[in-house]
């Protein structure tokens, strides 16, 4: 059964804030006060959260959760391949981030990917002090001291990265990329629904991209374009967001009063 999502969570005065939020195809987490909780499609154990220590990081991709604790990334719910669950030694992650059927994490000997590699999504090539990670379906973005850098599934140019001046952020889709450089939003890619097409944003700061849309967070708030056939792209009211997820064709947003969540959800 197939649902259109709208989700409050509320935090009431006196609670500890969300600080983090992550969505999956049909899930959510947030962690929330050294705790991470998730919600939504639950089919392959994906919100049921492991023992953690001390997590500091949430990253969903499909129908997978992952966190960083102080043991280091730990998994659960749909690994796809058997490879997914074979995560390499880390030293000292930065950064990690979740695509479909893939995983990859930044600690101090590079960028490490595991999972699926049917596409060479996961075969990471030379980067040059890479600092942030973009995971798509079957594609992988990293940027770097040069610029952004995509590999893996390229048939609609989704690993083909634009003339970009001095990005700062990116983020991958389905089949499509976003960067955040000094002039703006700039996607490319597939475009059936829009979704390479940026709206007007002022002083946008995060980026961020589901299966086939985008949002990102600028000085007038929360601003999604792309597919919009279950509400996706539909901002509520929010009250001085500060940190934007999109996955699957869902969107969630923290603000002051906690998570919102739009878009659907799948049971």
């Amino acid at each position: 059964m197939k649902k259109t999502l709208f989700i409050f969570l509320l935090v009431s005065s006196g609670w500890a804030l969300p600080t983090q939020i992550s969505c999956g195809s049909a899930h959510t987490c947030s962690l929330i006060d050294g705790e991470v909780k998730c919600w939504g499609w639950n089919q392959y154990g994906q919100t049921e959260v492991p023992p953690l220590t001390n997590p500091r990081e949430i990253r969903l991709g499909g129908s997978l959760s992952c966190a960083l604790d102080d043991e280091g990334v730990k998994c659960w719910g749909r690994f796809g391949v058997e490879a997914l669950r074979q995560i390499p030694p880390l030293k000292n992650v930065r950064e990690f981030k979740t695509g479909g059927l893939h995983t990859c994490a930044i600690d101090d000997e590079g960028v490490k990917c595991w999972g699926h590699n049917g596409f060479g999504q996961s075969e990471v090539p030379p980067l040059k002090n890479p600092r942030s990670l973009a995971l798509g379906g079957l594609h992988t973005c990293a940027l770097d001291a040069t610029g952004v850098k995509c590999w893996g599934f390229n048939d609609f140019g989704q690993t083909k990265a634009p003339h970009l001046k001095n990005p700062k952020e990116i983020s991958a889709g389905n089949v499509h990329s976003c960067a955040l450089d000094e002039e703006g939003v700039k996607c490319w890619g597939y475009n059936e629904f829009g979704q390479l097409e940026a709206p007007v944003l002022k002083g946008p700061r995060q980026i961020t991209s589901g299966s086939a849309h985008n949002c990102a967070l600028d000085d007038e708030g929360v601003k999604c374009w792309g597919r919009n056939e279950d509400g996706q792209t539909r901002v509520p009211l929010l009250k001085n967001p500060f940190a934007i997820s999109a996955g699957g064709d869902q969107s969630c947003a923290l603000d002051e009063t906690g998570v919102k969540c739009w878009g659907k959800q799948s049971e």
